[in-house]
């Protein structure tokens, strides 16, 4: 089985199926939670209390693409198509919040805009993964979070359409009580052959498992959905056409996923020992949220996105996307919910000696289900530790470097840094 991150969706695919990452373990001990429901409420009314909101949803946008990126459209600057489809919203109480690792390049874009929402174009620095040219996706959404003010965040990347109801849609459905997963398909209208037949894409085709036409028509920016590219969450939850509503497990917060501003800063956010490598890091998301008490995870069939491809050779420099591998993230996961006790916090604590041998040991040798397939098809991989040698460019001096750049970040503590006028949050800024 492999796990793979494709810009910001993640999955793995194993033994001809798509697996929750809650199935990758022999054995997972019941613990109670270490947190009273007393002390939980608590904690969770403080947080409340200290938030002061302003647009109904903030999108949390993280980029380190160039500037015409797309397939097919090098006339199609790589933020218009998100622009184009907010300023069509029928609701507009939102704002658009860019983290941008090329912000010193196209600090300008926004001067001479006139869109009737709020963006806040933000650099992307300082980024201690970025500054060694590996991922550090995690600091950039956490950043974003920083820079929100509204009630429901929306995570994304660039390269998404979205119909004119979607803030509608999306807005009504979170104040049912839900926390809005939405579903998404690629739009082919500008790459009829989008992928060439490969070994990877073959692995691919159990993730993005169907092509077909829109159900919806709509006409943006040129794109129309005549030829589309299914993820595999809409096949599995909708399969049945009374289904309106799917109760979602947290493994399926990816993609495109919203949350309450309130439950991220709960969860203090990212966590940035995901950092380093490309994968898992949303799901993990999903499964502090869920720790935390925010459960209720649903797609809906009328709350989706579109996507558009973008060009693989077009991508930033100063990232390769061969650049070297770090570890296994999905021990982190399970770090969370077993080692640690259902701890649902991140970035206030070092990983320990006790943590790592636990995370190789205890989970990579004992409870992680492809654990034999790994140490035999993967071994420069297992276990959790990426090694040098095996035609990779693993090296240990990078697992080193992860070891000692933990960061410890309160959000709740920076957001008030940032709404008090903190030259930290406005240096490198620029707001509409």
């Amino acid at each position: 089985m492999q796990c793979y991150l494709e810009l910001d969706q993640e999955y793995c695919i194993g033994a001809g199926e798509n697996l929750k990452f809650s199935e990758l373990v022999d054995e997972f001990p019941e613990q109670d939670n270490h947190i009273s429901i007393l002390a939980k409420h608590v904690a969770e009314n403080e947080v409340a209390e200290k938030i002061k909101y302003g647009p109904k949803i903030s999108f949390v946008m993280i980029t380190a693409r160039m500037d015409y990126p797309y397939t097919g459209r090098p006339d199609l600057h790589i933020f218009e198509p998100t622009l184009a489809s907010f300023k069509a919203q029928t609701m507009k109480d939102f704002e658009l919040i860019i983290v941008d690792h090329l912000y010193d390049d196209r600090k300008d874009y926004f001067k001479d805009k006139n869109l009737p929402f709020k963006v806040k174009h933000v650099s992307a620095r300082p980024n201690v993964w970025h500054d060694v040219g590996l991922c550090g996706v995690c600091t950039q959404y956490n950043k974003g979070i920083i820079h929100a003010d509204g009630e429901l965040l929306y995570f994304m990347g660039e390269g998404y359409l979205f119909t004119p109801e979607f803030c509608e849609k999306l807005w009504l459905h979170y104040n049912e009580g839900y926390i809005p997963l939405v579903w998404y398909f690629f739009d082919n209208s500008f790459t009829p052959n989008p992928i060439e037949p490969s070994e990877k894409w073959e692995k691919w085709r159990k993730a993005y498992p169907e092509d077909a036409k829109a159900a919806i028509p709509y006409n943006i920016l040129g794109y129309t959905g005549q030829n589309i590219t299914f993820e595999h969450r809409p096949l599995v939850a909708f399969k049945g056409n009374d289904i309106e509503v799917y109760r979602a497990p947290w493994e399926w917060f990816f993609g495109c996923s919203s949350t309450p501003l309130q439950a991220m800063l709960k969860i203090n956010g990212f966590d940035t020992r995901f950092d380093g490598d490309r994968m898992l890091l949303d799901c993990d998301v999903g499964s502090r949220l869920q720790l935390a008490g925010f459960e209720k995870f649903a797609l809906f069939k009328d709350l989706f996105t579109i996507r558009i491809w973008s060009d693989i050779n077009l991508w930033n420099p100063k990232l390769p996307k061969d650049a070297p591998t770090v570890k296994c993230n999905l021990p982190l996961i399970h770090w969370s919910r077993s080692r640690s006790r259902n701890r649902f916090r991140a970035n206030d604590g070092d990983m320990t000696d006790e943590d790592i041998r636990w995370m190789k040991e205890e989970y990579c040798g004992k409870q992680c289900q492809i654990r034999e397939q790994c140490r035999t098809e993967h071994p420069w991989q297992f276990p959790f530790e990426h090694k040098e040698g095996y035609g990779h460019k693993s090296q240990k001096k990078w697992f080193d470097f992860w070891r000692t750049h933990q960061e410890k970040i309160d959000l709740v503590e920076e957001r008030e840094k940032r709404i008090s006028g903190d030259k930290k949050y406005q240096e490198g800024t620029f707001t509409t």
